[in-house]
């Protein structure tokens, strides 16, 4: 199942359950086992794992150099209006 868009807590919490019920990917699971390898129990791994994730996709998209360029340019542009 795909993880929920949004801001709100009860989304945020939603989506670390469906992280912590799921089985992780190759990348995910790579870094589940690095973390224990530092001495870290496997399900606190991969609950800070997937707070992370369900963190950075309450935070929305990542924004490309086009776009943070594009953005920058309309802060300048009301700067100089205002």
């Amino acid at each position: 199942m795909p993880l929920s868009k949004g801001k709100s807590p009860k989304t945020i919490s939603k989506n670390i359950k469906e992280l912590m019920n799921s089985k992780p990917g190759k990348s995910r699971a790579k870094g589940i086992k690095t973390m224990v390898r530092k001495g870290m129990s496997p399900k606190k791994a991969k609950q800070k794992q997937a707070v992370a994730i369900a963190m950075n996709m309450a935070k929305g998209k990542k924004m490309g150099m086009k776009q943070r360029g594009e953005m920058m340019m309309k802060k300048e542009m009301r700067k100089k209006k205002g």
